[in-house]
């Protein structure tokens, strides 16, 4: 799986890491549905000392990516219905829906903040052969 190495977004997304050199903890808790931590992200990377926050709200344009993540959703529930020929009435839907997708918002907003992150940090590997 080449898609999964270091260096490349898509390891630091699926594995919650610092963009900058993929071996940090990006959130201060691995598991998204930790109340008491619900994504809080580090300052700074524990690994790298990179800031992983460039300005003061910046994550506030995670609020996109996590719109995205609510549409991509629906419409995958859309399309498997439409593909399994279920004949669910609209209501009924609609609650299965909202279901799954108030389950599934921790997950979302942690993957929106990474994604977030992934689209305007680099990743430069560690400093001086840090370990």
């Amino acid at each position: 799986m080449n898609f999964l190495k270091k260096g490349n977004k898509l390891y630091s997304i699926l594995k919650f890491k610092c963009p900058h050199c993929h071996e940090g903890e990006f959130f201060k808790s691995r598991n998204p549905y930790n109340f008491q931590n619900l994504s809080a992200t580090f300052d700074r990377c524990p690994k790298c000392k990179r800031k992983l926050y460039i300005e003061p709200g910046f994550y506030y344009g995670a609020m996109y990516v996590s719109y995205a993540l609510g549409v991509a959703h629906v419409v995958t529930f859309w399309v498997a219905s439409l593909v399994l020929d279920l004949e669910i009435e609209f209501w009924n839907f609609i609650i299965l829906v909202g279901t799954f997708l108030i389950l599934l918002t921790p997950l979302y907003y942690a993957l929106s903040k990474i994604v977030w992150a992934n689209l305007f940090l680099n990743f430069k590997g560690l400093e001086n052969g840090k370990s």
